[in-house]
């Protein structure tokens, strides 16, 4: 079964399911209030090779869930590894050590989005609290939102 998908930037395109960005030899730079390169294509399988040991470990030890999942998110996310579904796949990844402790996954909402990234540059720079309060708050607003 083929889960390739298309889409549509400039032209409709097709982005093959589970191709890297070495293969596909794309450039990515996140454009926002700070222009930010991801990981260059070349590195992309290596960087995926060093986060799968490093998050084994951090999983596998006993670590506040919210650091490792801030870490798992940030390693992931400037990587940048495919070419569609990056957020979506690093939220899940990063809610695995959440979820271990009896956390919900990592749910943001569209408000967020404005602090979400300002938190990942900051966490970029070190300070992971502001990201580690966004995965808080997207879990409180999306439990308020649930109705029963």
């Amino acid at each position: 079964m083929k889960n390739d998908r298309f889409i549509d930037g400039d032209s409709w395109r097709c982005v093959v399911a589970g191709e890297t960005r070495t293969v596909t030899r794309k450039t990515v730079i996140v454009a926002g209030t700070y222009k930010v390169q991801c990981c260059p294509f070349p590195q992309v399988d290596k960087e995926l090779d060093y986060f799968c040991k490093m998050a084994k470990q951090w999983i596998k030890s006993w670590r506040n869930p919210f650091a490792t999942a801030s870490w798992i998110h940030l390693v992931l996310v400037r990587c940048h590894p495919f070419e569609d579904g990056n957020g979506r796949l690093t939220r899940l990844i990063a809610s695995i050590p959440l979820m271990m402790h009896g956390y919900p996954p990592i749910s943001m909402t569209l408000n967020q989005r404005p602090e979400y990234h300002l938190a990942i540059n900051k966490a970029y720079e070190g300070d992971h609290s502001a990201l580690v309060q966004c995965i808080i708050t997207g879990m409180q607003e999306t439990l308020a939102a649930i109705k029963v």
